[in-house]
């Protein structure tokens, strides 16, 4: 067992005791962990308010060995999510990218980067940025982050480029990408999406992968007022993936309705 210490973002809590909670957190240096906060549920609690879901706090935790919780002995509130108080949209925005988070990634395990990612997601949320675009910005950001970004260009099953000049093109959540001509009727699964769509998701994809979220959200986006069609398949596109990826459908999903109009 070994005391550490170090910021991060309070993903889930749940009650374990009377008196007590047990806490998921993200962090940069040590991925995601659960730990037993003893206490946390008391009138009094000693961890205040330091772990409202969202917030952003320093935390000193005894780091257990194997699969056993950690133990949570201290906790300060650095930065409290505020998206209540600008919109119920933003605030299901911040509360599905809590929960990706929490769906896609395992106890102890750092990934480069994501962190500040959620960090600067919650931060452009706060401030009324546009939420379909943050959250679009933050899911191509996320699989990025774990490797799993699709192939927008590249045929997955043969590796051709993917003409756009086409009324509609093929895309694969399964294989990971998009299917040209000869190889669509070979695959099940897929859906038909727009050229339009398609080089949305390219252009932010590319973008993201040459610079962090936080310039790239201050980057020109495609335009403002999107085709109702482009704008749910956009959402659908990347529903579908985070499906194949946590293998169940988010909870949160189902809240975000209003991305799609």
């Amino acid at each position: 067992m070994s005391l550490e210490k170090t910021d991060g973002v309070v993903l889930k809590a749940v009650e374990w005791s009377e008196t007590s909670l047990i806490v998921t957190l993200f962090t940069k240096e040590f991925g995601k962990i659960s730990a037993i906060a003893k206490g946390a549920r008391r009138l009094k609690s000693p961890f205040e308010s330091a772990l409202d879901l969202l917030s952003l706090s320093s935390v000193v935790f005894l780091k257990k060995s194997g699969e056993s919780l950690d133990l949570l002995t201290e906790a300060k509130l650095q930065r409290r999510f505020r998206s209540a108080q600008v919109g119920l949209l933003p605030l299901y925005c911040g509360y599905y990218a809590g929960e990706v988070i929490n769906a896609l990634t395992e106890n102890h395990e750092p990934i480069a980067g994501l962190m500040e990612s959620l960090c600067v997601t919650l931060q452009e949320l706060d401030r009324q940025a546009s939420p379909a675009w943050t959250i679009l910005d933050f899911e191509l950001q996320t699989i990025q982050r774990l490797g799993h970004m699709p192939s927008w260009r590249w045929c997955v099953a043969c590796g051709e480029e993917i003409e756009t000049d086409r009324q509609s093109i093929a895309f694969s959540p399964l294989g990971g990408g998009v299917l040209c001509p000869n190889c669509t009727p070979t695959q099940r699964g897929y859906l038909r999406i727009a050229p339009e769509t398609l080089q949305i998701l390219e252009s932010r994809a590319a973008q993201l992968s040459r610079s962090d979220l936080a310039i790239v959200l201050c980057e020109p986006r495609a335009p403002a007022i999107l085709a109702p069609k482009v704008r749910a398949e956009l959402r659908l596109v990347m529903e579908q993936v985070m499906l194949n990826l946590s293998e169940r459908r988010l909870r949160m999903l189902d809240f975000l309705g209003d991305l799609k109009r």
